[in-house]
């Protein structure tokens, strides 16, 4: 392998530590920013490096056909300590300043919902169930009229078979009271056990 190609491959080493810095402070922000439980952490943590490992791999094959050597190792040390010591601070401020400006947007984006579908929907909604609320009051009104109506004709037979059934109906205000007073007489009975026990 020539020199040229070993700069190059050092290059983007150093590119490569760069975006691993970069990736990690929003991903350091992320966790804090989201307060994301801390017996998940070594798991993302698992994620991250792993996502790294086959990133700088990736570009290995581009650039130098996947061979390890020292320079690489070099490249992205000198990549992630240079970041590190110079640009993570400035990337922690704009990763919360994403973050915050993104929260900012989704809730006003949400607000903009409801706004605008769901309480004019919730509107009709209750519209249309005042609505069917009067159509069944109507409704009823009209059946009850209609059936009303119906039975006027009947209302003289009707008397008439009332006035006739008054021996049936004493006979059974009668049954319906002595079975009143048994009921009492039960109760009372079972109420004084009770009291003895």
């Amino acid at each position: 392998m020539n020199a040229a190609s070993q700069w190059t491959t050092i290059g983007w080493m150093i590119v490569c530590g760069v975006a691993m810095g970069t990736v990690f402070d929003f991903y350091r922000v992320a966790a804090r920013r989201f307060r994301i439980p801390r017996w998940l952490l070594p798991v993302l943590d698992l994620a991250f490096w792993s996502a790294a490992t086959i990133g700088v791999f990736s570009v290995l094959l581009d650039s130098n056909h996947g061979e390890v050597r020292m320079y690489v190792f070099l490249g992205l040390g000198i990549g992630v300590t240079g970041y590190f010591g110079l640009i993570s601070g400035w990337m922690v401020k704009l990763a919360a300043w994403i973050y915050n400006t993104g929260t900012r947007i989704i809730l006003l984006l949400a607000k903009g919902v409801r706004v605008l579908l769901i309480v004019p929907l919730l509107w009709v909604v209750r519209l249309l169930a005042k609505l069917l609320d009067i159509l069944f009051v109507i409704t009823a009104a009209l059946l009850l009229w209609t059936f009303r109506l119906l039975l006027k004709p009947l209302k003289r037979p009707g008397r008439w078979a009332w006035g006739r059934m008054l021996p049936v109906r004493r006979k059974a205000r009668e049954i319906w009271e002595a079975a009143v007073r048994f009921k009492n007489k039960l109760k009372a009975a079972w109420d004084f056990f009770r009291k003895k026990t």
